[in-house]
């Protein structure tokens, strides 16, 4: 009884092709949206977690700013010295600890020939110590890192291509930087660093292009507002600390916030609209982690509305269905069939509805999720900037993929519930008499 039922429902919806067509779009299109959602959501936040994981769990970045929720850096700020950065490496549980200073640079040159060169326009030169290395997890693919006091540098294996692919810069070679000031400075290359693809929205800090000693790129005649012009002082805009292990970070930071605010040169040359600031790897993430999930709240709120739509598609078909089929209704019970079996016919038929389409659905959404994550990849540098590189991985939740097949089905039987009773309920006589 129960096969000759839900053929029976088949049938029916063979019968209105256009009709039930129309109405599984409105349940595919809502299922898909959520897949689709929910997938290029969960890739994109992966993605971006993986950006701005650039070091371990025990690193921080140390600045000036606004200590407020979230906090702010200003990355023109000069206020920490040589000798701030020995007392904080000096700090209880702190690993290592490296200064870092802007130079900006208006291009460099490379000599191709006797009074001819080749220029290129650069960006930002970072200067620190060769501890950077080590609390930015970075690593010499080719060479070794520089030397303080010499003019040595350290590229990436991008900048290589600084001058053009048929011009690859290489270890040993010289080249020449000048800084906005005019002065142009000789760079020999004696490393290049081994590149992992974990740039991120903020590598113009984090993963410099162009890596050198303080001595001789960045001088107290230039980059530094410290000091008076006869006792000069040599400081730089940012701090990277690391810590024994990532139990002891929120120890460490508190440490060096106290060291900072009490007996620090920074605390005497900092602004006094500014704080000191000391973001950790984990707030960042637990920053975008919240920044993503809102944004996935709202679109898939808004995914679950067309799905609702959908629900009331099949709605809609399911009492239209019951009124065409009224002397059909009456013509059954009249040869015996129970209310039950009414209710179930109809019951069934938008059942089917709901399953067809959350199964289509499904593959609609992984299949848009992945077409979308793709064309994401391909305008990605061009929709945020060099801050964005790497590859976006498709990363399905299966979870949803369930929940999403159940919510069609749900749909469908809850759709079909009304008009199934309201069938079930047709008073023989009165549905024969029907015209």
């Amino acid at each position: 009884m129960i096969a000759d039922i839900f053929l029976m429902s088949v049938d029916a919806l063979r019968s209105h092709k256009i009709r039930t067509l129309l109405t599984l779009l409105g349940v595919i299109i809502g299922i898909g949206s959520v897949i689709m959602v929910t997938t290029t959501g969960q890739s994109v936040e992966r993605f971006i977690e993986q950006r701005w994981n650039i070091f371990d769990p025990t690193g921080m970045l140390v600045g000036t700013g606004t200590n407020t929720n979230p906090p702010s850096l200003s990355l023109t700020s000069v206020v920490f010295t040589d000798k701030d950065v020995k007392n904080i490496q000096n700090l209880q549980h702190v690993k290592e600890a490296a200064p870092v200073g802007f130079v900006p640079l208006k291009f460099a040159a490379k000599k191709e020939g006797f009074l001819k060169w080749k220029t290129a326009s650069t960006g930002t030169m970072y200067v620190s110590t060769p501890l950077i290395l080590d609390v930015l997890n970075l690593t010499i693919e080719e060479g070794r890192v520089f030397t303080e006091g010499k003019h040595e540098i350290i590229i990436t294996r991008s900048t290589t291509k600084l001058f053009g692919i048929n011009q690859l810069l290489n270890v040993g070679d010289e080249i020449h930087l000048q800084r906005i000031d005019g002065r142009l400075l000789k760079a020999t290359i004696v490393g290049i660093i081994r590149e992992t693809g974990s740039t991120n929205i903020i590598s113009q800090i984090m993963a410099p292009s162009i890596l050198g000693p303080a001595d001789p790129y960045y001088s107290t005649y230039f980059g530094s507002n410290v000091g008076t012009l006869f006792n000069r002082v040599t400081a730089y805009n940012l701090l990277y600390v690391s810590a024994d292990n990532k139990d002891v970070v929120d120890v460490v930071k508190g440490d060096i916030l106290s060291y900072l605010n009490t007996s620090s040169d920074a605390k005497t040359f900092k602004q006094a609209r500014f704080d000191f600031v000391v973001v950790t790897q984990q707030y960042i993430i637990e920053r975008i982690n919240e920044i993503m999930s809102v944004l996935n709240m709202l679109i898939t709120s808004i995914a679950l509305i067309s799905l609702a739509v959908g629900g009331i598609g099949i709605a809609n078909i399911m009492y239209a269905t019951v009124t065409e089929r009224t002397r059909e209704i009456g013509t059954m019970m009249a040869v015996g069939a129970k209310r039950r079996h009414i209710m179930k016919l109809f019951l069934y038929q938008s059942t089917v509805i709901g399953i067809i389409g959350g199964v289509l659905g499904v593959i609609l959404g992984a299949s848009v999720s992945a077409f979308v994550v793709q064309v994401i990849n391909r305008y990605m540098a061009e929709l945020g900037g060099a801050s964005f590189t790497g590859t976006i991985t498709v990363l399905y939740p299966l979870e949803w993929f369930v929940i999403a097949a159940f919510f069609g089905i749900v749909i469908g039987v809850v759709a079909g519930v009304l008009p199934a009773r309201k069938a079930a309920r047709m008073d023989p006589v009165e549905a024969l008499r029907y015209q």
